[in-house]
Formats: structure tokens, sequence, C-alpha cells
């Protein structure tokens, strides 16, 4: 009897030790669901052919999709020394429309051929992704490749890039349907841009945003610069020479 009695007692000790040995469970204050893991990598639904959503762009290539690096392209990076260059792109997520986006760097500049309505003027926008992070550093301008002449400016509302990344720039330039309309892009010096999804649509045709961008001067540097380019242009093209 008493050896029975001191078996049970030892399991009842046995049984108390294991109890508060337990770990205790931890706290959860979010219903058991853990936090979300960030994503390792993202897919994305794009069109070869640009935003296509755009069918009335006067842009000749507004999504860099159909322009080469070099040659009589829609768009000609142009080298202050050594006339036109080779037009250097980024695919794929890194551009904001299509699979194909062009990238510039100082002291290059960019110029892109477009339409012109008869009757109303343009509306221009343009998206940009800056190395300094101004969306400032961009300066954008419409100019007329016949008779040299520089027209309006496209600039940026706001003087850094939206959340995800890109700098908006917008303006209304003239109309130009008898010449050679044509936008001109220049990076600040040291800097470097990213630049996708422009559009030319007539003025009646254009998305309302609500936003009036303020008018941008242009230094005489730049005016310099400008008719030069326009200048090497129309005597190197090979169709349409003056």
């Amino acid at each position: 009897m008493k050896r029975a009695l001191l078996l049970f007692s030892l399991m009842v000790a046995c049984n108390a030790d294991q109890t508060s040995a337990q770990p205790t469970p931890p706290l959860v204050l979010d219903a058991g669901n853990p936090a979300p893991a960030a994503p390792r990598r993202m897919a994305f639904h794009r069109s070869p052919f640009g935003d296509a959503l755009q069918a009335d762009n006067l842009m000749i290539d507004g999504d860099f999709e159909l322009t080469g690096r070099t040659d009589q392209a829609p768009w000609i990076t142009f080298d202050p020394t050594q006339g036109q260059v080779t037009l250097d792109y980024d695919t794929g997520g890194h551009c904001r429309s299509g699979i194909r986006c062009a990238v510039l760097a100082a002291p290059d500049v960019l110029v892109g051929y477009m339409g012109s309505p008869m009757l109303t003027n343009i509306h221009v926008r343009a998206y940009a992704k800056v190395s300094t992070g101004k969306c400032s550093d961009v300066d954008i301008f419409a100019i007329d490749l016949e008779d040299n002449t520089t027209g309006k400016s496209v600039t940026a509302p706001s003087k850094t890039p939206g959340p995800d990344g890109w700098c908006v720039y917008d303006g209304d330039v003239d109309d130009d349907p008898l010449q050679q309309p044509a936008l001109y892009v220049q990076p600040a010096a040291k800097a470097s841009v990213t630049l996708d999804d422009v559009t030319a649509l007539p003025i009646g045709e254009a998305p309302v945003h609500g936003i009036t961008p303020p008018p941008s001067e242009m230094d005489v540097a730049t005016k310099a610069r400008m008719k030069t380019t326009i200048a090497w242009l129309r005597a190197h093209r090979k169709y349409g020479r003056p």
C-alpha cells in the first residue's frame, strides 16, 4: 500500500513539472494573420506598340517602340561635338508604357518628330525619370525644324517625381501644320533621364488634369545650342532636304 501511494505521488509531481515547463504561446495581435511578405518580382502586361489607347497621338513614335538607334528615325540623339549619336534604350518594367523607353544623359539632347493639326494647338505630355530626383533638371521645348525657330516650353507642374518615380511634363504649344514641328529634350549637366509615353494631342482631345504648369524661360546657351542642333538636322536628313 505504501509503495502504491509513493508511485502515485511521483506521477502527480512529474505531471505538475511538465505542465509548468510548457512554453507560453506568443501574443498575436492580428488575429493570427502573418505580415505580408515583400514581393520578389512583379509581372506586367505590356503592349509592344506602346500606349495604343492614344490613337490620335501626333508624335511619330511617342513610346520609342519603332525608333532605331541611328539613321533617320522618329527620335534623334544629338551630341554637341559629334552630331548624331546612338540612342540608348531601357526595357521592360523600367519603362512606363510598351517595352522600350529612351535613355539620355548630358550633354546629349534628343529631338522627336511630330505632326500638327490644321486649326488647333497641341497639348504635349511627357513622362521622365530623372537621376537627380529633380523634375526641373529636364528642359522640353517645341521647335520647328524648317525655319529654325523655338516654341513654347513643356514643363513639370511639380518639382519632384510622383509616387511611381515619374515626372510629368505638360504644355500647350502652337500648331505648325505647314512646317516640321518637333520636341527638343535636354537634361541638365550631370543628369540622365529615362523618357517615355510622350503624347501630342489636339487641344480638344487632350485629357483634362486640372494642372496648369508655369512657363519655362529658355536661357541664351540653350537657345544657341538648339539652333545648332536644328541646323545640323536640316543639313543631314536624307529626305525633305531644303
